[in-house]
């Protein structure tokens, strides 16, 4: 049932109690039954409505709900870990994210939890988590950040320790996977994405190139890559060679490289396109640093690329717009006609609507028709020159951008200062997930990993110890 129609029925049901405390009492069982069945948007639905029935609600009124919230968080895990549905992981985003907007893991904290809190946080390491946490989900509270750290990994430890996983002969190649190669490939969201090397790996190569092309405004290179892979069968890891085609901007490396390579900055530059060997259908990618100093690609195809194009197009339409305000004023035209000029095409040439190039015809008829009258004791030749321009001006908006035309023209906007090299991955999305949430969803849950695994490293220590003795 979907969420509308579970919140008709229950509003309908609670309409019909005028008792308040039984109603009160109703709510209550009604956002339990949300939360046990995972109908998160029901619950959202529900909770806002209560100031309609005249109720507060506390959420700490809610009985079991940090072991709702667990078994939420393990189905997902358990996607994850027998089917490998990385979709999951996106679920697990959903859940914390959901549980924050409603402070359901509010609680009293104790002295004991408090020393865990103050030791995460005082440490240097976990800064770019704190930075990553509130990323994703906003301002978090002290029990939020505790819930993640200690009830969740705990939880997740659990479950991987204990859980017969069939892909994996032993625990030891489960827990190897899971810190090694779980977080290299993979796909969310419909989108491809990879680990490539340390950044300090592509840099170098770039650099060598760069030297040998110091002039070039684009330089293109190869780079073969070595790929983990485990094998279950034969319980080893194996390598592969891969060689991907570059493409990259000197101009922008060389503008962001000390950001690119500062792992306390919290940011993800745009490092190239992948012209070969790429992820994507088209064999195409881009590729991002991390805070952690990587290079990730992530995969790329021309319908994924909305956001960049509404962009280049905008900056498109106010050059061209303010170029031909210039050039009707030097030909006498009225201010009145240009006004309607500029606020016809201001308005039909807007880029959210991606108007097709097949409207150019019928967009230069209205315009000449704003000029025939202005010119009709003039010149003739004038006027055509004007709709020429605006003619060749309209071409180039609307115009269909291939992929490789639009990095170019992201290098170029990183150049002028349009845009920022770190905000790309914002503008390049996929059915409404960006590049972006990608790489931060991805940091969130390399934290988790590398807890996880220590705990195991640590406790495998301490039972080889106990043998010793």
């Amino acid at each position: 049932m979907i969420s509308n129609q579970l919140f008709i029925e229950f509003k309908s049901e609670l309409l019909k109690i005028k008792d308040k405390k039984k109603l009160e009492e109703a709510y209550y069982e009604r956002l339990l039954k949300c939360l046990k069945s995972g109908q998160l948007k029901t619950f959202d639905l529900l909770f806002n409505t209560s100031v309609d029935f005249d109720i507060f609600i506390d959420v700490k009124r809610i009985p079991n709900r940090f072991e709702i919230i667990s078994k939420l968080l393990l189905n997902c895990t358990e996607k994850i870990s027998n089917g490998y549905q990385t979709s999951a992981l996106g679920e697990i985003i959903d859940i914390l994210r959901f549980c924050n907007k409603f402070s359901l893991l509010e609680k009293k904290i104790t002295e004991l939890e408090k020393v865990i809190l103050n030791n995460l946080m005082q440490e240097k390491a976990n800064k770019l988590f704190l930075e990553n946490l509130h990323d994703l989900f906003g301002k978090t509270s002290n029990s939020f950040v505790l819930f993640i750290y200690k009830k969740m990994l705990g939880d997740l430890y659990d479950y991987f320790t204990n859980s017969q996983i069939s892909y994996f002969p032993n625990r030891d190649g489960l827990m190897y996977f899971i810190k090694n190669i779980f977080l290299d490939q993979y796909s969310i969201y419909g989108l491809s994405v990879r680990y490539l090397s340390p950044i300090e790996n592509f840099l170098n190569v770039f650099f060598k190139k760069f030297q040998e092309n110091p002039d070039k405004e684009f330089i293109e290179f190869d780079i073969i890559y070595k790929y983990r892979t485990f094998y279950y069968d034969l319980e080893e890891e194996r390598e592969h060679n891969e060689k991907k085609k570059h493409l990259v901007s000197p101009q922008n490396i060389l503008m962001n490289k000390n950001n690119i390579l500062d792992k306390k900055n919290y940011n993800f530059y745009n490092l190239s396109m992948v012209l070969l060997g790429g992820l994507g259908p088209q064999g195409l990618g881009f590729t991002y640093s991390t805070p952690k100093g990587e290079v990730i690609e992530i995969c790329s195809d021309q319908k994924e690329t909305k956001a960049i194009i509404i962009k280049y197009k905008q900056y498109l339409r106010r050059k061209f717009l303010a170029k031909l305000s210039k050039e009707l004023t030097s030909l006498g035209i009225r201010k009145e006609v240009k006004m309607r000029i500029n606020n016809y095409l201001s308005e039909v040439l807007n880029p959210r609507d991606l108007i097709k190039y097949t409207d150019k015809d019928s967009i230069l008829k209205k315009i000449k028709m704003f000029l025939d009258d202005e010119f009709q004791h003039s010149d003739k030749s004038s006027l055509e020159k004007i709709i020429k321009k605006i003619s060749n001006a309209i071409k180039l908006i609307l115009r269909e951008i291939k992929l490789k035309d639009q990095f170019k023209t992201r290098m170029d906007l990183v150049a002028k200062s349009e845009i920022k090299s770190e905000d790309i991955a914002k503008l390049t999305s996929l059915r409404g997930k960006s590049h972006y949430d990608v790489l931060r969803e991805r940091i969130f849950f390399q934290y988790l990993v590398d807890w996880l695994y220590k705990i195991y490293s640590n406790e495998k220590l301490m039972n080889k110890n106990k043998e010793l003795k």
